[in-house]
């Protein structure tokens, strides 16, 4: 080619014609600058405009699960383990009644309603992930505010009393003057849990649906699945550390010797550092929010499939209102969404009430210690976490879609109800003087605690403190057996009342009681124990399942938010009645309440043990029952829906 004047090349055929539609095309030996992938540069692992290439390994899912499900763990052992382990302790210290200190583990749900339509539907338009890192950060705070209370307050514990000092003949009645005592700490224990709300809330809303996103359904089945079971498993340590460091640990050890004390655990002027287990907690949740603040919105090669609007439309405040109103309306009108709804919410109520009562019901109604209790509910903890992970991996190796997800929690909310039925085993009642037997030469005749085989003592002002008497019977307290004099701390003798039944002097060596109940030869824990545990696995199985079949029976835009309304309803129709239900099922087996002072009705100090069986069974087999009805109602729902072809839905 040569080139004219007019800077146009000459074509080197002679044939050829100029024409001015001609292209020219120049073509340097120059490279192209290279295409900017943004979106490559936004779904990088890092902070910022910190992304090295040497930290993109972090970013995957599995990682991003492994991160969050130690998140989980950490919140489970300060929330729902340590917190509630230490209710105890706090009633003790604060001198709260339990009417009250109920309240404390209630406040985390008030916490979660208060922020969950929130978070679930604004933060669904971010990165769920830094909120869920953000999430953790709030649950620290939260848990330095339970431990306030403790360096502000310092525990003022009764003066040793000798053994000589027992006298039976004294009667002191109770002060008339109300003691508000530490209740002005009520509302710092009630805040910090309502933080610890405010902290969770992102990652089983946003949490969940950004693993969703992120990955292959059935392998995010497994993921979500491994979440709750990691949540599970920390809410067992927590309550075997709780138990440990309140077994070991004086409250102030960190103010005074604790060797100096002259009193152990096994002293009831005792109480454990219920604090401690919270510095733990604090340290954790601020390390691992350092990693889940680096994952992006999306992870690579999910952008487009998760993304199809443009990222840069940012809605008025106005459409995000109008936008909220119409998808809680479209969720509302979502048939098998609702009965999805309704029943993990019932299963809630199960979880919830064995949460807050389980203690109570197996050392009354079994007569076992707190340490045996603990390490049954920690064990029937771990057990049922293997329901949460086994639901998500039967999801993955069965393949299973929608109607396959909704049978499996049919079937195992059927079977929960009727394992429940084993609650019925229950031991035989309290054979209490003067309540369930008479006094000894009183045949049939229940006339109260009080009987003439006491003597001069004074026993009317005296609390319950059961004492087991050679003679197999039970009495309200030593003075109520009739005995005069104490020897170590756990053991009265010269007992009237015994020696009246046994036909014996009062100064013979089996006039005599001990501390706690008699031994009534029950072994139906045996029977209890491994069908509570399986039904405890049922009941779980069902929750992983749930939260992907929301997933799938909503638009996928919908998917944070569906989980968020769901949450509102588990909290308000589950979390928060649940053990007021088993509160009102198990008080109404009550024989003997204290008279609290102010006029207020203290705690129950002896219960019914067949009124209490007959009540948790009944609760158990109508919840988990009806819990069945809506799975079942949910799969009817959901196969009409099918046929019409409202949703493009994997049925297997």
């Amino acid at each position: 080619m040569s080139q004219n004047n007019n800077g146009v090349k000459a074509h080197d055929n002679a044939a050829y014609t100029a024409s001015a539609d001609d292209v020219n095309v120049i073509v340097t030996k120059d490279k192209l600058p290279p295409k900017t992938d943004t979106s490559t540069v936004e779904s990088k692992w890092g902070c910022c405009s910190f992304k090295p290439r040497c930290l993109q390994g972090l970013n995957r899912m599995s990682l991003f699960t492994l991160f969050v499900c130690v998140m989980c763990f950490l919140e489970g052992f300060a929330v729902n383990g340590v917190a509630n382990a230490a209710i105890p302790a706090i009633e003790r210290q604060f001198k709260l009644p339990s009417t009250k200190s109920a309240l404390i583990p209630s406040s985390q749900d008030i916490g979660a309603l208060v922020v969950v339509l929130f978070v679930s539907f604004i933060g669904g338009r971010y990165n769920k992930a830094s909120w869920v890192a953000s999430g953790s950060l709030i649950m620290a705070v939260g848990s330095f505010l339970f431990m306030v209370p403790h360096f502000l307050e310092k525990y003022v514990y009764p003066e040793s009393t000798t053994q000589a000092s027992y006298n039976c003949s004294i009667s002191n009645p109770p002060s008339g003057d109300c003691d508000v005592g530490g209740e002005k700490y009520l509302v710092v224990f009630m805040a910090a849990q309502i933080v610890h709300g405010f902290g969770f809330t992102p990652m089983f809303t946003l949490g969940t649906a950004y693993i969703d996103e992120n990955e292959e359904h059935s392998l995010a089945a497994v993921y979500i699945g491994l979440t709750y079971a990691l949540t599970a498993i920390g809410v067992a340590a927590g309550f075997f550390v709780g138990g440990e460091f309140s077994q070991n640990y004086f409250v102030d050890f960190d103010r005074v010797d604790q060797d100096s004390l002259g009193f152990d655990a096994t002293d009831s002027r005792w109480i454990g550092a219920w604090w401690l287990g919270f510095i733990i907690a604090i340290v954790g949740f601020i390390v691992i929010a350092i990693p889940i603040y680096g994952y992006p919105k999306y992870l690579p090669g999910k952008e487009k499939s998760t993304e199809p609007e443009s990222k840069h439309e940012k809605p008025s405040t106005e459409n995000i209102f109008k936008q909220f109103f119409v998808s809680f309306i479209d969720l509302i009108k979502n048939p098998t969404f609702m009965m999805l709804t309704f029943a993990g919410s019932t299963n809630t109520l199960i979880i919830s009430g064995v949460g807050a009562f389980s203690f109570k019901f197996l050392m009354e109604q079994y007569n076992i210690q707190f340490d045996i209790a603990g390490f049954l509910i920690g064990g029937l903890i771990l057990v049922g976490s293997v329901g949460m992970f086994g639901g998500g991996l039967l999801i993955r190796m069965c393949g299973l879609g929608i109607k396959g997800m909704l049978n499996m929690c049919f079937i195992s909310s059927f079977l929960s109800g009727v394992l429940g039925i084993a609650f019925i085993a229950g031991c035989p009642e309290v054979k209490l003087a003067g309540l369930e037997v008479p006094y000894p030469n009183k045949i049939n005749t229940l006339a109260g605690y009080t009987d003439v085989c006491q003597g001069s003592c004074q026993c009317q002002y005296e609390g319950l403190s059961l004492v087991c008497g050679k003679d197999n019977i039970v009495y309200h307290s030593p003075c109520h057996a009739g005995c005069t004099t104490q020897s170590g701390q756990m053991t009265y003798h010269n007992c009237s009342c015994v020696a009246a039944s046994l036909n014996i002097p009062t100064d013979h060596a089996n006039a005599m009681v001990s501390a706690g109940r008699c031994e009534d030869g029950c072994d139906k824990l045996y029977i209890v124990a491994p069908l509570m545990f399986i039904s405890m696995i049922c009941v779980l199985t069902s929750v992983t399942p749930n939260s992907m079949a929301v997933m799938r029976v909503v638009k996928d835009e919908q998917r944070p938010f569906a989980l968020g309304v769901q949450w509102v309803f588990i909290r308000l129709l589950g979390t928060i009645p649940g053990p007021f239900l088993v509160g009102w099922a198990i008080d109404n087996a009550c024989l003997i309440f204290l008279e609290g002072s102010c006029g207020n009705q203290g705690n129950c100090l002896l219960y019914s043990h067949d009124s209490m069986a007959l009540g948790v069974m009944v609760w158990w087999l109508v919840v988990s029952l009806v819990s069945a009805m809506f799975y079942l109602l949910a799969i009817f729902f959901q196969c009409c829906r099918s046929e019409k072809g409202s949703f493009d839905l994997t049925i297997k």
